[in-house]
């Protein structure tokens, strides 16, 4: 494993991270947009890094096209399919018929069968592939790769999925940069999830390691040396105090039923993945799709790998019970609390705009370092010759 320090070049690193890692999000990779049975005959618009596109279901099959007809605009999600059993979507307006597999123009039905129009105007559509019943989109102008080179095995092996998914305000960069226990001992202290819980007050030797645990493929994880609590803050008093119903000891609580050990892990596109989170023998990721300049698509999962119906009818009850709505529900929306904020921030004082550092930040430096060294090709054609060097340190 190596442990990835990028403190030393904060201002190149966050120059390259800047100039090479899109608001608008990743085009290059496969990014999950929608559940699989959410997706029919019917269209469904939605947009995404800024395309108006339109997600449709034509002989069993989901597929994508922008939602512009290139005749005058009109958006085709109010269209209809009026050759049934075709993979076609003809425009509300004139009538303009698209195969939505490659977005040629087959027929402009107020111009008569033989349009001479037909043939010489397209619209664009997007690769989509579905697995373990999640749409996955493409939205580069490149061919795409393997869907799976972009799914973590945890999800591809899981069981059992279950997914959140919201329109969140604000930008997806800073909700990458969210995850770490620069905040998690103290914004979640008073959540439902972990109220209960004795929780300790900071983390000592945080640092950030590029490498691989299990069979999940390789992610930047943070690690931490110890636990610090309560200890004497000069001139202030001791911190963090016991409150009334901390009744369970954070070593007796990580690994329960309802607990977890959480080891937090990010990994290009910006993925986040946290073990044993929401509840323990689940596997959990998040993705950040960005719709808009101010808002993005917020798509949690939980897999899960029961073996016997004992096990699923246990994981089941956990997860319903107090993981989804205790866990990914109302814990994440603190998050999404506070990165509305940040980026509300960025708006107001620039993106860019140097802050004040400390030894938490280390992780989101290092996510910054990990993203720029590890992109997909296509952002940018000087990203290898001026990548950042910053130290390294293996173990």
């Amino acid at each position: 494993m190596q442990v990835i320090d990028a403190r030393a070049d904060t201002a190149r690193i966050n120059q390259l991270f800047y100039r090479h890692i899109p608001e608008s999000g990743l085009r290059n990779y496969w990014h999950p947009v929608a559940m699989s049975r959410d997706i029919t005959e019917q269209p469904t618009a939605m947009t995404l890094m800024g395309d108006p596109v339109v997600l449709l279901r034509r002989q069993g099959r989901a597929y994508a096209v922008r939602n512009e007809c290139p005749h005058r605009g009109t958006r085709l999600s109010k269209g209809s399919c009026e050759f049934p059993g075709s993979r076609t979507i003809t425009c509300r307006y004139h009538g303009w018929t698209f195969d939505v597999a490659d977005g040629r123009l087959v027929a402009a039905l107020t111009d008569g069968p033989d349009s001479p129009i037909v043939g010489k105007a397209r619209v664009r559509t997007y690769p989509v592939e579905e697995r373990k019943g999640i749409v996955w989109i493409w939205l580069a102008d490149s061919a795409p790769v393997p869907v799976e080179q972009d799914i973590p095995n945890g999800l591809l092996q899981a069981d059992e999925v279950h997914t959140v998914r919201r329109i969140a305000p604000g930008n997806w960069r800073w909700h990458v940069e969210n995850p770490g226990l620069g905040h998690a001992t103290f914004l979640h202290r008073d959540s439902a999830y972990m109220r209960i819980v004795d929780m300790f007050g900071y983390a000592q030797g945080p640092h950030a390691v590029l490498g691989q645990e299990g069979e999940d493929g390789e992610w930047l994880m943070e690690k931490f040396e110890a636990m610090g609590s309560n200890r004497d803050y000069p001139g202030l008093g001791q911190w963090p105090r016991h409150r009334f119903g901390e009744f369970i000891p954070l070593g007796d609580f990580v690994g329960g039923p309802m607990g977890v050990r959480t080891i937090v892990s990010v990994r290009l596109p910006g993925i986040v993945r946290v073990a044993r989170f929401p509840i323990e023998g689940a596997l959990y990721y998040e993705w950040f799709v960005q719709t808009d300049a101010d808002h993005y698509l917020y798509f949690q999962v939980a897999c899960g790998y029961p073996k016997t119906w004992l096990q699923r009818a246990s994981w089941l009850t956990r997860f319903f019970a107090w993981g989804r709505w205790a866990g990914m529900v109302r814990f994440n929306a603190q998050d999404l609390d506070m990165t509305e904020d940040s980026h509300a921030y960025a708006k107001t004082h620039g993106s860019n705009d140097p802050a004040p550092l400390y030894r938490p930040d280390g992780f989101q430096l290092a996510w910054r370092r990990y993203a720029v060294d590890h992109l997909r090709g296509g952002h940018g054609t000087s990203l290898h010759s001026d990548r950042a060097v910053p130290q390294t340190a293996t173990s």
